[in-house]
């Protein structure tokens, strides 16, 4: 009696005794999309359809003809992988095309096929239409009061902190720290913690008439950082009274946080709401828990706010990073996970000279 696997085999419905082989793409010219899930024939043109921009199958046309890759003219393999790194990153397809396209021209049919040159090309091409603050500088004379303002959950508090760390471990500057936020749970004692760590004074204000008289306390400091509660971007009442706690604090720059985890329409939205609170720059948070930042790219490089920091993680204070268009476009284009770290473009973040004579 044969074993029990043997026999549940043999009750197995057997394979058509005519069956036949699937013909095979050669290896190197697969192409990772799902169109090519439907077997298709030998001899037959067929096209897979990646964001409107159509590739020819691979497939050799005849038994006696060579496999050879056979794309469009304009689609190279090297441009078909970074068009679909792109897409998953969450950048519009004619978006998309469009900064392909620049990249191809600049490339040249030579550098099309080579995947680190067309990336650094892309990534240069998409900086020059981005547009970063200048880092903040202090001078021993002059005081500054920066504001940062948002709806609730983006990390406002938590950026606040690394920035000033960031300014009394790196350039041994006099902190203070005022909090407008009485309204949520345990937002002073986080901040008061914050403030021990970095042995700043704190402030807590619960009124616009109280501003001034914080800000005449820390007179001594160089920075002053004002923290403010959370506000939806569609409650205009609140966004009034926190208008009026700006106004009395007069500071010299006012940083609007919003996440990367937010929805294009809820940037937009959360922009257009905050106008009223007259922001000087946009601060972009919790970056590595996005998952399509790249669907903010039209938003920001058509925007009229100045992008200032980057924030990936909760580590204080290194988890942040000045904004710079570099950085920002690799982070668009899919190409980093991190905004403190340069290593997908170049380790020097200059232009390499390959990039520069594509130019």
């Amino acid at each position: 009696m044969p074993p029990k696997d043997q026999a549940s085999r043999q009750t197995q419905t057997p394979l058509p005794a005519e069956s036949s082989p699937s013909p095979q793409l050669d290896t190197d010219t697969q192409l990772d999309t799902s169109s090519r899930e439907n077997e298709l024939s030998a001899n037959s043109a067929s096209a897979s359809v990646v964001a409107g921009v159509a590739v020819e199958d691979s497939r050799p046309r005849s038994g006696t003809e060579p496999a050879a890759r056979r794309t469009a003219p304009n689609l190279t393999p090297a441009m078909f992988d970074l068009l679909s790194g792109m897409l998953t990153a969450g950048i519009e397809p004619q978006t998309a095309k469009a900064l392909l396209e620049d990249a191809r021209v600049r490339c040249g049919d030579e550098g099309c096929n080579q995947p680190w040159l067309l990336q650094s090309t892309l990534s240069h091409l998409l900086a020059r239409q981005l547009r970063c603050a200048p880092a903040l500088e202090l001078s021993s004379d002059e005081q500054k009061v920066v504001a940062l303002v948002g709806p609730t959950g983006v990390g406002k508090t938590t950026t606040l902190a690394k920035i000033a760390a960031g300014f009394r471990y790196e350039h041994g500057s006099q902190i203070g720290l005022i909090t407008l936020d009485t309204f949520r749970l345990g937002a002073v004692d986080q901040l008061l913690q914050y403030a021990e760590l970095i042995s700043a004074p704190l402030e807590v204000v619960s009124s616009p008439a109280h501003v001034t008289g914080a800000l005449q306390r820390l007179r001594e400091c160089d920075l002053v950082l004002l923290d403010t509660a959370g506000r939806a971007p569609k409650d205009a009442e609140q966004l009034s009274i926190l208008a009026d706690f700006l106004h009395a604090a007069d500071p010299d720059a006012v940083h609007l946080v919003c996440s990367a985890t937010s929805s294009k329409a809820h940037v937009c939205d959360t922009i257009a709401q905050f106008s009223a609170l007259q922001p000087t720059s946009l601060a972009i948070t919790k970056l590595d828990e996005a998952v399509e930042f790249g669907q903010w790219l039209d938003v920001l490089r058509n925007g009229h706010l100045p992008i200032s920091y980057l924030t990936a993680g909760q580590h204080v204070p290194q988890d942040i990073a000045v904004a710079s268009s570099a950085k920002l476009a690799s982070l668009l284009l899919g190409l980093a996970v991190h905004p403190t770290s340069d290593s997908e473009l170049n380790a020097s973040g200059e232009i390499t000279s390959e990039v520069a004579h594509a130019w």
